[in-house]
């Protein structure tokens, strides 16, 4: 007969369960930076050099926002495991932490910063684009 005890304080995310988070987060980290954020800086540059910077950069970020669905499947696994569950106590503490020190403001630019860059020089260019168009007599 098996019989399985509920133990409340029983840890879902352990050490084991950490060190592979680092693995999948490394794999997420070089698809944005070396996939999404050179092309969307080198798209940037292209844009720069049409006649309408403005209309080829909000192509450009479609293209980007489908790219990224595409690479979708590089994200860590066991966080979107994670977030399917309903965790308390210890877990969900820990789940927020990792997910601040991963996806926070500060990580966009610590882990991730030619991602980072590329979007902002994209959307930089878009909004030179729009504000130039308008200022044209």
């Amino acid at each position: 007969m098996d019989v399985r005890v509920f133990n409340p304080m029983a840890k879902v995310i352990t050490d084991k369960a950490l060190s592979d988070f680092e693995l999948e987060f490394a794999r997420w980290a070089e698809f944005l930076n070396a996939g999404v954020g050179l092309v969307a800086f080198n798209l940037g540059i292209s844009c720069l050099g049409t006649p309408h910077p403005a209309i080829t950069a909000a192509f450009s970020i479609g293209f980007l926002l489908v790219f990224m669905g595409y690479g979708f499947k590089y994200f860590p696994q066991k966080i979107r495991k994670l977030r399917g569950q309903t965790l308390s106590g210890v877990d969900e503490v820990a789940l927020l932490g990792i997910e601040k020190k991963y996806f926070g403001v500060c990580a966009s630019f610590t882990k991730y910063p030619i991602y980072t860059l590329g979007w902002l020089f994209l959307l930089g260019v878009f909004v030179y684009g729009v504000i130039s168009g308008f200022a044209k007599p």
